[in-house]
């Protein structure tokens, strides 16, 4: 990735963690945990930590730290890194003095010495680095003895469908005939009929197309699997255009600011589904290893509940680990 593209993604997921928000999937609960991921990592870690220091990579809000705080308290000791800006609204120095973040990290060059650490473990962070380097350095980092667990994103899971079909969504909204478009052509036109102008033709047409922009999105919502970002734009926009004075720069100006932010939320959700992992990609994730550390075991399973597939797991460590 170019130095600009590292710049962008960093900058889109400051952005997202700076809301507050604990997971890197908008629609997952922040409750921390519910589900088949938490079953995982709380069977993982009840078989002992295997040590007392850990590292979690692409930590994001640190929820594995939070959970991992809940369930073994000050007995460990914890280093999160990430390559964006994060400084989780939760994470108290005195109560979690124990936890140390770590901004501005890549995977594939952690600052931490050879053998520092008895567990590696990521959530939803590891594949979306260079694989094969971050994994060198995940082992490098590991002491000899140490388990390395990862939670990743599956191809095939329901975060997959969402996220490909929020895609297109990103992409009609961009479009010409999309609403953000449509939106930014009508409000001039508002804000000359608030000065008292009587409407011309082009400020009909304007909302003309601008209902036209609103009537189809309400028709892809209604045959979406995943309606929730049409309805989230269409009830903030129509804010914004409902908002309109005399003056359109305030309403032209928070307009920009949101087709922004919908890039950003674009950008994440195309890195998710570009970084999912199939069958053959986690057998080579595997194979690697296997090259790095011949002698260590290596399990691996699909992550499944009520909903679908959620990810994968993958636990790599010494030939008698536990599970």
């Amino acid at each position: 990735m170019s130095s600009d593209g590292e710049a962008t993604r960093r900058q889109a997921w400051t952005a997202y963690w700076a809301s507050g928000r604990l997971h890197s999937c908008a629609d997952a609960s922040d409750r921390n945990y519910e589900g088949a991921i938490g079953e995982f990592w709380r069977s993982h870690f009840s078989q002992g930590a295997g040590g007392t220091r850990i590292l979690d990579v692409a930590t994001g809000n640190g929820p594995l730290p939070s959970l991992m705080h809940d369930l073994l308290g000050d007995a460990v000791e914890i280093d999160a890194v990430d390559l964006s800006t994060v400084a989780p609204a939760w994470h108290d120095p005195v109560l979690h003095a124990r936890i140390q973040f770590h901004s501005g990290v890549r995977i594939e060059a952690l600052p931490f010495g050879d053998a520092s650490f008895d567990q590696v473990v990521s959530q939803y962070g590891f594949e979306y680095a260079d694989r094969e380097a971050a994994l060198a350095e995940c082992d490098r980092v590991a002491r000899p003895n140490a388990r390395i667990a990862l939670v990743m994103h599956h191809t095939e899971s329901v975060l997959m469908k969402v996220g490909r079909e929020e895609l297109e969504h990103h992409a009609w909204l961009r479009t010409e005939e999309g609403l953000l478009v449509a939106a930014s052509n009508v409000v001039p036109f508002i804000a000359r009929i608030r000065e008292g102008a009587t409407p011309t033709s082009a400020a009909r047409a304007a909302r003309g197309f601008y209902n036209q922009a609103m009537a189809v999105l309400a028709q892809r919502a209604a045959v979406s699997v995943a309606p929730d970002l049409l309805l989230e734009a269409r009830d903030a926009i129509h804010r914004l255009v409902a908002s309109v004075g005399r003056d359109p720069s305030p309403a032209i100006h928070a307009l920009q600011a949101y087709a922004a932010e919908l890039d950003d939320a674009r950008l994440r959700t195309a890195e998710m589904v570009d970084h999912a992992l199939d069958d053959a990609a986690l057998e080579e994730l595997s194979r690697r290893f296997s090259v790095l550390r011949p002698d260590a075991e290596i399990s691996s399973c699909v992550l499944r509940q009520a909903e679908g597939i959620v990810g994968w797991a993958w636990v790599a460590g010494p030939s008698d680990m536990a599970g």
